[in-house]
């Protein structure tokens, strides 16, 4: 028996890399900027030691005018080395985190309801078209989906007992500072997640004689922890006001009066908690989500909801501590209002919706007798059926739509048509004297440092490109030519100086031109 669950495991391991790795450097289409500007950063930190302004292997790193965590940045190192600059390379931390989620939350619900559940849930988070989506391209809110459920398990492991033993509670502590240092949101979601599973885990028991000690012990080894990692971040967050808060000032809610927030707070966490962006329509943003399914599968709702129900009922330690990480995913998503509801912002669910639906088979199986009451033996085999015709069809459909149809109908929002611009302009910049780039196009110099394999030690000096003006975003190039200049390539969009011939054109799969060379003027000599 043993050795059959472990060939099922690897099985849907292998399944779960499969899903994310095949086709993984064209699809998604184009190569998003984010995804290059992390690329290339990775590419600095290697050659130089420095991320792109100068800052000698540093904490947080500075992209495209805002600061961010650096984690995906350094796990990105080896693969860049290996495979230097391209799609594949920046995106294999992300797939194979993927991957790893599927493990980890496999040895979470096996430790809490034995192996069978836990194949479920690696097979339900393994089909996930959230995970599936987030894992193929470079985005660090992806590496969520293991430190979080990592933290859980080491936290709820030792399930016999009522709090964790001071090496697991330090193991999980660790675990919840990484997520801290992935993604913006988790600087909140981790320590209120904390916070709130260590409140649950209290009980008039702990404070016994035999307990108290052991409690206080863990309780403090655990904070004491946390609370040293996050002086780096606390530095940060209070003395580089101006970097840490460059983005969130744009989309934080509580710009207004309270009672103004608390009510836009309340509606975007209720949001977050719908059908609709569960499982009907999802994140609108199509790098979020396809336009086929909802962030998950429906099949998971009715067990879903099951889950929930058992916990709610039981109230023992763990399921006042999965309830506490199910309400809590939407917390900092909440908090902003820019495309709400945000499919990275609450990435958080990503685990734990699958962990609580293989939950709900542990429900149905104990409420059996109760069911079999109430609803007929025929309409119950009904329904199973039906329910594992869909565990097999929607995975396929999703799975049709983003290998095939999916690069065609997304290739706009993924910034296509760089790869084939730079390559065409990488052939023929030596037959200019000067690159203009359109500025209806947001940071596009992160496109030529990243195919241009652009000298490292060169952009942290000068922090330009040689012979290449970007105009500033949101300004189109003017049509008034200059022949006195020499002969300039201009990196256009296709309603810019319509009178000048172009030399290239840059197509989406569906055969629109969505950029183009165009040359004006002669070579000086």
């Amino acid at each position: 028996m043993k050795s059959r669950i472990e060939w099922l495991i690897l099985l849907i391991i292998v399944l779960a890399f499969a899903l994310r790795f095949i086709g993984l450097s064209r699809n998604p289409p184009g190569l998003f900027r984010d995804e290059a500007d992390k690329g290339y950063t990775s590419y600095c930190l290697l050659e130089t030691g420095m991320d792109q302004s100068g800052r000698c292997w540093p904490l947080f790193v500075k992209a495209m005018n805002v600061t961010t965590s650096s984690l995906y940045q350094y796990v990105d190192i080896p693969f860049i080395a290996m495979f230097g600059l391209s799609e594949t390379a920046v995106r294999l931390p992300a797939c194979l985190a993927g991957v790893a989620s599927v493990l980890v939350v496999y040895l979470l619900a096996r430790s809490l309801w034995g192996s069978t559940i836990g194949l479920w849930a690696a097979l339900f988070i393994c089909l996930s078209p959230w995970s599936i989506l987030l894992s193929r391209w470079a985005n660090q809110s992806i590496l969520l989906t293991v430190s979080v459920p990592l933290g859980i398990y080491f936290f709820l492991r030792e399930g016999n007992r009522k709090f964790p033993s001071v090496s697991h509670a330090l193991l999980s502590s660790l675990c919840f500072l990484v997520a801290l240092y992935t993604y913006a949101p988790a600087r909140l979601f981790a320590p209120v997640l904390c916070v709130l599973i260590w409140a649950a885990s209290f009980s008039k028991s702990n404070l016994s004689a035999a307990n108290r000690s052991i409690y206080l012990k863990s309780l403090i080894a655990f904070f004491a922890l946390f609370a040293v990692g996050c002086c780096p971040l606390a530095y940060h967050l209070l003395f580089e006001v101006k970097q840490s808060a460059a983005r969130l000032s744009n989309i934080w809610i509580f710009d207004q009066p309270l009672s103004g927030a608390v009510i836009e707070w309340l509606k975007n966490y209720m949001l977050h908690l719908s059908p609709g962006f569960l499982f009907l329509n999802g994140d609108g943003n199509l790098r979020h989500n396809t336009n086929v399914f909802g962030q998950a599968h429906w099949y998971i709702f009715p067990l879903l909801v099951a889950g929930i129900i058992q916990a709610v009922r039981r109230r023992s330690r763990i399921d006042r501590v999965l309830l506490v990480w199910f309400f809590c995913f939407p917390i900092a998503a909440a908090c902003t209002r820019e495309s709400i509801p945000h499919a990275l912002r609450s990435v958080f669910a990503i685990p734990v919706l699958q962990v609580m639906a293989a939950y709900g088979i542990v429900a149905l199986y104990q409420w059996k007798n109760e069911i079999s009451i109430r609803i007929s033996r025929e309409t119950i085999k009904t329904c199973v059926v039906v329910w594992l015709i869909a565990l097999v069809l929607f995975p396929l459909i999703f799975q049709y739509d983003l290998m095939f149809r999916y690069p065609k109908y997304a290739a706009l929002d993924w910034e296509y048509g760089y790869k084939d611009a730079l390559h065409w302009y990488n052939e023929h910049n030596s037959e200019a004297d000067k690159i203009i780039v359109s500025g209806l196009a947001e940071y596009p110099y992160v496109f030529f440092l990243f195919y241009g394999e652009y000298s490292p030690e060169q952009w942290i000096k000068q922090q330009n490109i040689e012979n290449v003006e970007f105009y500033p975003i949101g300004k189109p190039v003017q049509s008034v030519l200059d022949k006195s200049q020499g002969r300039i390539l201009y990196l256009l969009r296709q309603e810019e100086l319509p009178i000048a011939p172009s030399e290239q054109l840059i197509r989406l799969p569906n055969g629109q031109v969505i950029w183009k060379w165009v040359a004006w003027g002669k070579r000086h000599d």
